[in-house]
């Protein structure tokens, strides 16, 4: 599903609609009846880790401060899939701007536990009304476009996939959720200290769960510490501290966490950075065949018994499992992000 950076470019996608008023409605859920949303106005956007929040409420009164009444020219996010005809819409296709981002399928299937976020009917009571959107594997925004099949499907069709959700506004312009679970909310679920790409996330909480007997890839995808971490910046993290994904937490010396932690931080700022500027996302062992350096790299399905199982890459070499390691042991990055005693890091094999 897509990770924090990747949600927060949504978040920036629907901003401009803030203030506007919901003037046709469309899409192929049943439960959340997207004929609710009719004339409603979108008031607030806000985002937690994985999770978008919009408010909308009955009358055009402008909602918390930071909502801005006047929209920009919305710009459209592409992702790798299909798309719904604007004729089961009733609208004309609209601008097109790439991104240029897109997201790969893993051979197994993955995603957090989204049960709690199944979709149900707006609660009882106009205001505050806050509509939660959970992505899936391929979960998107599309703005003022709809996205289009890039192949056809196993039946032979090219089949445009048909949106959850789309909502047009007074402003002229209208947005496609694809790929997504909705499900309505008395008040946004935001816990900014666990959010890594938050000014106000708790490193000290984050490091002291990375402490624990357990391999440190799992606990990295624990949203509860790690929100909006996915398997992507798992992966990355881990290669440029030079930490093998199942090396337990335990026999990390506190400075390896520290190093783990800011790899954590910087290369998810990064990603948004590079959304923002119209970037492509550069990775160096994620769906690698050889790291940086040259070595083979080794992917496998790792998570808890009970657990989701997470496809991993990771260079044995530059990554080598740790059954013991002493506390007083300190750790430094050679060239270019490498563990001393590992080849220096060249430019990413992409």
């Amino acid at each position: 599903m897509p990770e924090g950076p990747l949600v927060r470019k949504f978040h920036r996608l629907v901003s401009p609609f803030v203030g506007q008023q919901v003037v046709k409605t469309g899409g192929s859920s049943k439960k959340l009846q997207p004929a609710s949303l009719q004339s409603l106005w979108l008031q607030d956007t806000q985002v937690h880790g994985k999770k978008l929040f919009l408010r909308f409420d009955l009358d055009e009164e402008m909602g918390p401060p930071g909502s801005s009444p006047t929209p920009e020219p919305p710009q459209k996010e592409v992702q790798k899939e299909g798309a719904a005809d604007p004729k089961q819409v009733g609208e004309p296709s609209g601008q097109k701007t790439l991104d240029g981002s897109s997201q790969s399928a893993e051979l197994i299937p993955q995603g957090e536990d989204d049960s709690e976020y199944l979709e149900r009917d707006a609660p009882a009571g106009d205001a505050g009304r806050w509509l939660r959107v959970s992505f899936g594997l391929f979960g998107s925004i599309w703005v003022n476009d709809f996205s289009r099949a890039k192949k056809a499907n196993k039946r032979g069709d090219w089949r445009d996939p048909s949106p959850r959700l789309v909502l047009h506004f007074s402003g002229g312009g209208f947005l496609a959720f694809y790929n997504c679970q909705l499900s309505w909310s008395s008040s946004p679920v935001v816990t900014p200290t666990c959010d890594i790409l938050s000014e106000k996330f708790h490193r000290g909480q984050a490091l002291e769960a990375l402490g624990q007997a357990q391999p440190v890839c799992y606990t990295l995808l624990d949203q509860r510490y790690f929100s909006g971490l996915g398997n992507i910046i798992k992966n990355e993290a881990l290669y440029r501290a030079g930490i093998h994904p199942l090396s337990l937490g335990s026999v990390l010396s506190a400075s390896r966490r520290e190093v783990l932690v800011d790899h954590v931080v910087e290369f998810s700022t990064a990603w948004l950075q590079g959304k923002f500027q119209g970037r492509p996302q550069h990775t160096q062992v994620y769906q690698k065949e050889q790291c940086p350096a040259g070595h083979q790299v080794m992917k496998e399905a790792f998570g808890p018994e009970d657990g989701l199982q997470r496809l991993t890459w990771w260079c044995p070499q530059c990554q080598p499992q740790l059954s013991e390691e002493p506390e007083q042991c300190q750790f430094s990055e050679g060239a270019g992000g490498a563990p001393h005693g590992t080849l220096p890091l060249g430019e990413p094999d992409v």
